[in-house]
């Protein structure tokens, strides 16, 4: 980030095809980031943090929160990039349904550019995030199929239960047609930041990671191929993903039922 002009800051921008402009202007508001890019104005809202977003000020030391779902029965946990930039602590809240104990965990491998991030638990009492039910798929999802998320959004408002929204694909690409995501109906807010997001068999098949606010229920999402690469890139040896999905063929009540024991809350100090 550039020079500093009263509230607006100059920028590099990282456009769909991957080449920077650096005609950009940026300034923020509580939630919210305004960009400037040739003239035109974009408006983007904050999915992270959730943990005291417009209720007042809080220090450089806040905590605040956002989502992980697991990948492997010995802690390795996905969440978004930005959920744990620059954190000082990282911990996990909901292992097996219980959200008074929390778990220490630690960054393992990041992509910064699609804003991916893996996670493990490193705590003397933990044990195991049990059998993992589902699967990733890497198969490129149709417009019209349907999705649904599951996360902690709000979380000082709407309290620590999971929280479902379903909708469908709308785009194979994401803002400004960005080939890395999804454009998906199904409503997100802060702390979704890193939720799965799932087809109705149950499959993971993308990681939310942000909403337009010009747009009535756009919201977008990581395609699950470059979640593959990242656990690819864990040393010595990635963690053997589950290739057995026992979610397909329940009705999404009963998908729910499992699937919130694997999906976390997690919380970072910074």
């Amino acid at each position: 980030m550039g020079s500093k002009s009263k509230s607006r800051y100059k920028a590099k921008w990282i456009m769909a095809d991957r080449t920077e402009n650096n005609s950009c202007f940026i300034s923020f508001e509580p939630g919210l980031m305004n960009v400037m890019i040739d003239s035109n104005k974009i408006l983007c809202i904050k999915l992270f943090p959730s943990v005291n977003d417009n209720f007042g000020n809080h220090s450089s030391n806040s905590e605040s929160s956002g989502t992980g779902w697991a990948i492997s029965s010995n802690g390795y946990i996905v969440t978004n990039s930005h959920v744990i930039n620059n954190a000082k602590s990282i911990k996990v809240k909901g292992i097996k349904g219980d959200f008074q104990k929390t778990f220490n965990a630690r960054l393992v491998v990041e992509d910064k550019n699609s804003d991916l991030a893996i996670i493990k638990i490193e705590d003397a009492n933990f044990t195991s995030l049990g059998t993992i039910p589902y699967t990733i798929s890497t198969r490129a999802a149709d417009v019209g199929s349907p999705v649904f998320v599951l996360g902690y959004p709000l979380r000082a408002t709407m309290g620590d239960e999971v929280k479902l929204t379903n909708g469908i694909i709308s785009s194979k690409s994401g803002y400004q047609g960005d080939i890395t995501s999804y454009q998906v109906s199904a409503p997100v807010q802060p702390g979704n930041s890193g939720a799965p997001l799932f087809d109705d068999k149950g499959n993971v098949i993308a990681v939310i990671n942000a909403k337009h606010v010009g747009a009535e229920n756009a919201s977008y999402s990581v395609k699950a191929s470059y979640l593959v690469n990242l656990i690819d890139m864990i040393s010595p040896s990635p963690p053997r993903l589950q290739t057995v999905n026992i979610l397909t063929g329940k009705p999404l009540t009963e998908q729910v039922r499992i699937l919130r024991n694997f999906v976390y809350i997690i919380e970072v100090s910074n």
